[in-house]
Parts: C-alpha cells; structure tokens; sequence
C-alpha cells in the first residue's frame, strides 16, 4: 500500500469487516479517550500497482491470505463512512495542515487533541499495534456484515483474533 489516493478510489475492499475499539492516553490531556480503526478479515482484496505508479493500467486486485488493521486511511466508502460516525464523532475526516491531503483521524474525546496514527499503529504496545493474542483482549471488536472499500496507507498484519 505505497501510492497515494486522488480522495475517492479504494485500494481495499471486503465483503465485511469489523470496527475495532480501543483506549488510549491522550498525548494532549492524559486523560484515557476511545479510538478506532477499521479490521479486515483473511480473503480481502487489495489493489496492487504492478509498477507503483498511480494510473498504473496493469494494477490488479489480489485477495490476501491474512487478516488487517487499516491506518492512513484517506478514503471510506460512504457506506463505511456513515457507520463510523454514527458510531463515533471523535474518528473524523479532516485536512492534513503538514501534507495537504485528507485522512480519517481518531481525536480524544475530552480535549479534541488529534491522537496521530504512529500511537497507535506504530508501537508494539499501541492499540491497534502488531496485535497478538496478548493485546486483542483490549479491543472491543464490533463486526459488520456489509460490503467495505476504502484508501489506506498502511496496515498491521498480525491480526490473531482475525487470522482463524
């Protein structure tokens, strides 16, 4: 998932998926906020550049073999989209001030603090980090029998409590 999105096409796509839930320290207040992510399970289809170039004519959709958890994510479908803020209002789209692009960002719920998607995905520790058996305990996971299409920039795929 290297290139970047014009802001509506999707680079992933399942049948289903879940809303995963978790709690986090607000860098901004301390204060313990809700976060969330969207999962996909084993089978999902991602869109791969066989050049990496955006455009590319020879791009192709692969089915995967393993579960993930999506980050950067700049694009939902406005199905996913609606469901999510029905959901939350803390998870939100908005403007990138350093890179100019849009992205779903999760915000502490008690301070509005923008909580940045390396806190979460990026450490082993962090919410929704490589997720071992260990860490899934945490996460509320609240499944989604619909169809799901989004642009993600990156994905965790060491999903246990998805991969059976």
């Amino acid at each position: 998932m290297a290139k970047t999105n014009d802001g509506s096409d999707p680079n992933v796509r399942h049948t289903k998926y879940h809303i995963v839930e978790s709690r986090i320290a607000c860098p901004g207040c301390s204060m313990v906020s809700a976060v969330f992510a969207f999962a996909l399970p084993a089978g999902y289809e991602s869109l791969n550049a066989v050049d990496d170039e955006p455009d590319d004519p020879n791009e192709m959709w692969e089915k995967t073999d393993f579960a993930a958890v999506l980050s950067y994510v700049e694009y939902l479908s406005e199905a996913v989209a609606d469901r999510i803020r029905a959901m939350t209002a803390h998870y939100r789209l908005e403007s990138d001030s350093e890179g100019g692009g849009r992205f779903w960002r999760n915000h502490c719920e008690h301070c509005q603090t923008y909580i940045e998607e390396e806190l979460l995905h990026g450490d082993i520790d962090g919410p929704f980090g490589p997720l071992g058996a260990e860490l899934s305990g945490a996460i509320r996971w609240h499944r989604v029998r619909e169809p799901f299409e989004a642009w993600a920039g990156g994905a965790s795929h060491d999903v246990k409590a998805l991969d059976g």
